[in-house]
């Protein structure tokens, strides 16, 4: 049987988290009366992607993650304000920017048209991805959708595919039948696709170009639009 259901990454895949994180952030910085050069939000941008991977690999709480990020960023940048304050700024400005990516909308509107069942998982403060998600019109087009600040566990953790599953098919284990019928997609090997090898489904990376593949998260397949996952799904 061919693959029926997918679960959609959103941050990088479904949405442009880079452009989002700019504008976010670089109105935060003209609050504080900062310009907002691009070597700054560089700097943050790097801290922020690694206090997230050391969320995936559950050193870190995501209370620790949120505020610890602009605690570092403020602090190693000299910068005025206090990290509570810009942290809210921050994440209200992010909860209403967003950039689609590829058309993924349209392509998701077309899937679900063909009967394809639709999930968003994602790691992220949840009321900032719902927010999204409802503004920017994913919401009626998806099936169901899983946040790991709403589950109390992040991928690639088992437990939070598990917890997806117990909705999908009614039990966190599913037959081998049923898991060969789930493909998620994502840009993060680390998070995306280690998850999936995690539960034993197949994996579908969207890759930056220059991006090495890791041979110990092997991926199903590979593309670098969204839109060449319709030959990999039997669409024309």
């Amino acid at each position: 049987m061919g693959y029926d259901i997918i679960l959609w990454d959103v941050d990088g895949t479904l949405m442009d988290f880079k452009a989002a994180e700019k504008q976010a952030l670089s109105g935060c910085l003209q609050e504080l009366g900062v310009e907002p050069a691009d070597a700054l939000i560089g700097e943050y941008s790097r801290i922020n992607i690694s206090y997230w991977k050391r969320f995936e690999r559950g050193e870190l709480t995501k209370e620790e993650v949120l505020l610890g990020r602009f605690v570092e960023f403020l602090e190693k940048e000299h910068l005025p304000g206090t990290p509570e304050k810009v942290l809210w700024s921050y994440e209200e400005k992010l909860s209403h920017t967003w950039f689609i990516q590829d058309d993924s909308l349209e392509l998701c509107r077309i899937l679900k048209a063909k009967g394809f069942r639709q999930y968003v998982v994602t790691n992220g403060w949840s009321f900032v991805q719902r927010t999204k998600l409802e503004e920017s019109g994913f919401n009626p087009v998806m099936d169901g959708c899983f946040i790991s600040d709403d589950l109390g566990v992040q991928k690639p953790k088992k437990e939070f595919f598990e917890a997806c599953f117990t909705e999908i098919f009614g039990r966190p284990e599913p037959s081998a039948e049923e898991r060969s019928r789930v493909l998620i997609v994502g840009d993060s090997l680390t998070s995306d696709m280690l998850g999936g090898l995690n539960v034993g489904i197949d994996r579908c990376w969207y890759s930056s170009p220059g991006e090495n593949e890791n041979p110990e998260i092997p991926v199903t397949c590979r593309i670098k639009h969204l839109w060449e996952l319709l030959p990999i799904l039997g669409i024309e």
